[in-house]
């Protein structure tokens, strides 16, 4: 059975998911914290990990709001997975949406 929803490809679905999950684990836990600094780099403050893995749920529930938005607004089925894929996986996914709403519409 197809998803009711495209998904971005494998390379960029790891990458989400992978800077994502290794800023969040970063933010989260002194301990890996601590092994980063001594095996990876102290060159960059926690603070800025925080930051951007604060600045990067901002924009991925921006785009899954306008994914909501334009889903609804077309009608498209599954809107509510569409939001969701979007919220986790980001802009590629409202491209896929784009295109289904013009193939949809045409």
């Amino acid at each position: 059975m197809r998803a009711p929803v495209e998904r971005p490809n494998l390379l960029w679905r790891g990458f989400v998911i992978g800077g994502v999950g290794t800023m969040k684990v970063l933010s989260l836990s002194d301990a890996a914290w601590e092994w980063w600094e001594e095996n990876v780099t102290d060159a960059i403050p926690r603070s800025v990990i925080r930051g951007v893995l604060a600045g990067t749920v901002v924009v991925h529930v921006a785009e899954a709001t306008l994914a909501r938005r334009w889903a609804r607004g077309a009608g498209i089925d599954h809107a509510g997975a569409w939001v969701r894929t979007t919220a986790l996986y980001g802009f590629p996914e409202l491209r896929h949406l784009r295109r289904a709403i013009a193939a949809e519409a045409g």
